[in-house]
């Protein structure tokens, strides 16, 4: 009877084992999966421009004229090349092209995304995003500076 206890635990004991050793296993596959999620978001976020945008200091607009230039895009056989901007995050605003490759729209402060695509004379085509981050206005509370004082009357 003792050696069929003995066997029965440690039967048991192996099956625990096993059993943690398996949620083990998944947990390690999950945060490989997480682990490999961050990289791909951190290379997209790599891959995008960043520009910050100070606000203009006047307090009498909420707005400002943000210009979006890809003017200086070149192709190397020097074919002709056209230029596509487009947004895809942040809140939507109209944009409007001054000239060829230049665009612009009016901002609030906020985080905005476009990706511009230039594409030459034979359909071959780049794209890259920027992330445009407009402050808000800035500005600090004034201070108060207070005095009491008694004035004698005249006499």
């Amino acid at each position: 009877m003792e050696k069929q206890i003995t066997a029965a635990v440690l039967v048991l004991s192996i099956a625990g084992l096993g059993y943690l050793k398996a949620q083990q296993m998944e947990r390690m596959e999950a945060q490989a999966e997480r682990d490999a999620d961050a990289q791909v978001t951190a290379a997209n976020e790599a891959s995008r421009v960043q520009f910050e945008v100070p606000h203009d200091r006047d307090a009498s607009t909420d707005d400002m004229n943000i210009v979006l230039d890809g003017v200086a895009s070149f192709d190397a056989e020097m074919d002709s090349i056209s230029f596509s901007w487009v947004q895809t995050e942040g809140p939507e605003v109209s944009l409007s092209e001054d000239e060829l490759g230049r665009s612009s729209f009016r901002a609030v402060p906020g985080k905005y995304t476009f990706e511009l695509t230039v594409t030459d004379a034979y359909g071959a085509a780049s794209s890259q995003e920027a992330r445009v981050n407009v402050a808000s206005e800035p500005n600090t509370a004034p201070e108060v500076r207070m005095s009491v004082y008694s004035e004698k009357a005249d006499k």
